[in-house]
């Protein structure tokens, strides 16, 4: 939705006769807080919006207490599922959980492939930041059963799954597979096939294919940064991971000088981890000299706390 678009559909709701019962027993309004939350998350990050992230999940959960139709238990699917993507990237992770668990209950209510679709690559998003390789595995699994997938679900889920695969032993060509059969969907749109990109990279990157990974990560982070800061800063912060691993450090201290230029233009606890893994990480190359002021430019700039 254009930014244009997006303002209309948010002053009709706000401005929408009728009886005085709770917005969130409307679908429009519930669609239209979902879109501004979305957006919000793409320019600033996750952490500032925890509180009304939170109180949306509440809010949904009281609100279809009362009893519901097919209309409004999509539209809650819907904001419960951008509710818990705001959770997990400011690192409430049991919240996120939480969240996208009701998505996909209240999506699975109304039989709508594409929410449970959404909301199984959201809980394997979930469970792999947690750890849980196989539990993010068989998230994955269970969306891609799912009929008439649209290319965009198909590749996303191709890529959970692969990411996955590549973090347990003995997966590696299984994941290779699943990267490939995602970058192969055709149909994506320049936002898609961007952040497509680079989570298929962050997969190669763990399976050790270095070269492909960081290349495919510069790529992801120059395209995506005209739609998101955030998705910007995690692209920089992973291939700044990958030339460390690789043992190239002065790349890494080349992209560490942008990541430092973009870290306080966001607020996301994913990123601040990023950030101070590749600190730790850099420390062992401390003595070169492009790496010492790429870490001190970034010591600078790192939130306090």
């Amino acid at each position: 939705m254009e930014r244009r678009e997006f303002m209309a559909a948010a002053a009709s709701v706000i401005f929408v006769p009728g009886p005085r019962t709770s917005p969130y027993r409307d679908p429009a309004y519930l669609d239209t807080v979902a879109e501004s939350l979305a957006r919000s998350r793409y320019d600033l990050g996750g952490v500032p919006l925890v509180p009304a992230a939170g109180a949306h999940v509440t809010r949904i959960e009281k609100a279809l207490s009362a009893g519901s139709d097919a209309a409004l238990q999509n539209a809650a699917s819907a904001l419960a599922n951008q509710s818990a993507l705001v959770l997990y990237d400011a690192d409430k992770l049991s919240a996120a959980d939480h969240a996208e668990a009701l998505s996909l209950r209240l999506a699975t209510l109304v039989g709508n492939r594409d929410a449970q679709a959404r909301a199984y690559d959201g809980l394997s998003r979930i469970s792999l930041y947690r750890g849980d390789f196989a539990r993010a595995a068989a998230y994955a699994r269970r969306g891609l059963k799912l009929s008439d997938l649209t290319a965009g679900q198909r590749a996303s889920l191709n890529m959970r799954l692969g990411r996955s695969l590549a973090l347990i032993a003995g997966h590696g060509e299984s994941s290779r597979s699943a990267l490939d059969d995602a970058r192969s969907v055709p149909g994506l749109s320049t936002f898609e096939r961007a952040a497509l990109v680079g989570d298929v990279a962050i997969g190669l990157g763990h399976l050790r294919v270095f070269r492909e990974a960081g290349a495919l990560l510069g790529e992801a982070a120059e395209v995506i940064g005209q739609w998101s800061p955030v998705f910007q800063a995690q692209y920089l912060g992973r291939q700044i991971q990958t030339a460390l691993r690789a043992a190239d450090p002065a790349f890494a201290a080349d992209r560490m000088a942008e990541l430092a230029r973009a870290l306080p233009l966001v607020s996301s606890a994913r990123v601040n981890k990023r950030a101070a893994d590749i600190l730790e990480t850099s420390a062992h190359w401390a003595r070169v000299p492009e790496i010492r002021d790429a870490r001190e430019h970034l010591l600078t700039v790192m939130p306090s706390g």
